[in-house]
Order: structure tokens, then C-alpha cells, then sequence
């Protein structure tokens, strides 16, 4: 029996031939679904302006549906769209969708039918080279990684980070540095430098005591003396269990009226930020250290 053939459709956007730069537009043939399989054959083509793409159906039903890099697979409005092309399998027919290319910037297509694009059902014309952030692979592996839905899986969390603030800084009674912020589950290094000082947890309100909640104390470190010339430094670390903002002073006589606090996750734009905390316990502190300690290491 001879085959008959079906056009169905050519994309609005034709192009003058007075736009061309050779003798003649080419036609690429582009299989859909050749052999049941998920694919276009190729995947991928170069076109110049005026050169006209021939998608081929092959049976099942699928679609040639224009999308964004970004979201490989929800359609462009008003983008390129075969609708869906059904295929028997024992047809003798051959249904086309022909497109004629506008320019030379990349055009992503994907089929529309349930889970396809998720596995992989892609298409390119002029994508960029394989070293681009925006290469085909990486649309194709967009498409997988996403199965096929509006957006992208959201990213992996950051793995844990280890913060050091040094106890004592350049001789000085200061923490360094005295504020920063940490996220779930980071670690935070307090590493004493000479003279003899503590990490204690205070409250916000109450600068220069230890805190008290409930039954529960805040983490101390207890004195950590350190020689003028000594060449290995004793360490205290806490890991950060959420994103309440953690205060702390040092214990020893003074130093706390001095200003030596510190802060992890202060608001900034809160009245209680650091500077109004260090302020506060300038104000009011003695200072003084009562031991113990929880969700620590010491070397």
C-alpha cells in the first residue's frame, strides 16, 4: 500500500527569503517517537534562518510543544505547539508538523504527554555548545531532574560549616569576630588566645549572668587560661540547634562591663541586636562564671 501523507501544521514564524545566506532553505527531518521511544531523532539540530524542520510522528501520541530553558516542560505562551499527533501503530500514514526557523537563537521543545518530557522527551534547535551553562544536556537533564513539572527540585542544603571566633583577640578583651550568623546544625569553634577567659551563654536581658532556663543552663566553657607564649590553644565548640539568636559573655572579672560579648544569629533590624546588647552589658555587667555546660566539645 503506498503511504499517504498528512501536514499538519507550519509555525507562524516564516522568514523572507531575502533573510537567507545560501542558495536555499533546507529541510531537517526530526522523528518523534521513532521505535517507541521516548525521543526526537536527533535530539538535536543547527538551522539557519529560513530552514524549515520536519517532525515526523511516528505511532503513540505525541506533541511538539515550545518551552523555556528554565521550565522544560511547561509550555511557552504562544510558543510552537503541534497539539497532539495520534499514531496508530499499525497506520501506514505519515503525519508531519513542520516549523520554520525565525533566527539563529535556541528553541526548546518537549512532548506534552503525560511523563514524557520527565523521562527525556526533548528537543533543541541551535542550542548552545556543551560548555554552556545552557547546552543541551543540561536542558535535557533540567527536564529529568524536574519529572517533568514547572519548577526545579529545590537545591540541597547547604552541608554544615564550622565558624571560629577567636577568645581574646590580639590581646584585646574582645570576641573575634563578635557577631555572626550560623545556620542548622554548623558548628561554632571558640578558640582561646592568652590571658584566661570564658564562653557563657547569657540571656539577652541579663548580659552578664549565666542562663538559667528552667532546670536548664546555658553552654560555659569555664576558665580557659592560656600562657603569653604558648603555641597550642585550647578550643570550645557548640553546634547551632536552630535560628533563635544565642548570646554570651566572657566570666571573667570585668570583662564582661568591658564589652567582651559575643553573639550567633542576632537580628540586625530587631531592637535587640548586638550593639545593643554589648551596650547593655557595658551598662550593667560584672560578670562572673557558675561552670557547667551543655552540647559542647572541649580539646
Amino acid at each position: 500500500m503506498m503511504k499517504s501523507s498528512i501536514l499538519l501544521a507550519l509555525s507562524a514564524a516564516f522568514v523572507p527569503m531575502a533573510l537567507a545566506t545560501w542558495d536555499s532553505p533546507k529541510t531537517h527531518q526530526v522523528s518523534v517517537g521513532p521505535n517507541g521511544q521516548l525521543v526526537y531523532d536527533p535530539e538535536y539540530i543547527y538551522a539557519y534562518p529560513g530552514d524549515i524542520v520536519q517532525f515526523n510522528f511516528n505511532p503513540k501520541n505525541h506533541t511538539v510543544t515550545q518551552s523555556a530553558f528554565d521550565t522544560p516542560c511547561v509550555p511557552l505562551d504562544w510558543g510552537i505547539d503541534s497539539g497532539f499527533v495520534p499514531v496508530p501503530p499499525d497506520s501506514d500514514e505519515t503525519k508531519s508538523f513542520f516549523v520554520t526557523v525565525a533566527d539563529e537563537k535556541p528553541v526548546w521543545i518537549h512532548c506534552e504527554q503525560t511523563g514524557h518530557c520527565g523521562k527525556g522527551m526533548v528537543f533543541a534547535i541551535n542550542p548552545p555548545p556543551d560548555d554552556d551553562p545552557k547546552s543541551f544536556a543540561a536542558f535535557k537533564a533540567l527536564a529529568i531532574a524536574t519529572n517533568g513539572t514547572d519548577s526545579p527540585p529545590p537545591p540541597p542544603p547547604d552541608a554544615p560549616c564550622d565558624h571560629q571566633i577567636i577568645v581574646g583577640v590580639d590581646g584585646k578583651l574582645e570576641y573575634g569576630p563578635a557577631n555572626i550568623t550560623a545556620n542548622l546544625h554548623d558548628t561554632v569553634t571558640f578558640v582561646f588566645k592568652p590571658k584566661n577567659h570564658t564562653v557563657t551563654q547569657s540571656s539577652f536581658e541579663k548580659p552578664c549572668e549565666r542562663l538559667v532556663d528552667g532546670n536548664v543552663q546555658g553552654f560555659a566553657s569555664g576558665f580557659m587560661p592560656v600562657s603569653p607564649n604558648a603555641t597550642e590553644f585550647p578550643t570550645f565548640q557548640i553546634t547551632i540547634d536552630d535560628d533563635k539568636p544565642i548570646w554570651g559573655y566572657c566570666g571573667q572579672t570585668n570583662h564582661c562591663s568591658s564589652g567582651m560579648v559575643f553573639s550567633i544569629n542576632a537580628k540586625e533590624d530587631s531592637e535587640k541586636n548586638f550593639e545593643a546588647f554589648k551596650a547593655l552589658a557595658m551598662k550593667t555587667g560584672t560578670g562572673g562564671y557558675t561552670g557547667g555546660g551543655v552540647k559542647l566539645v572541649i580539646e
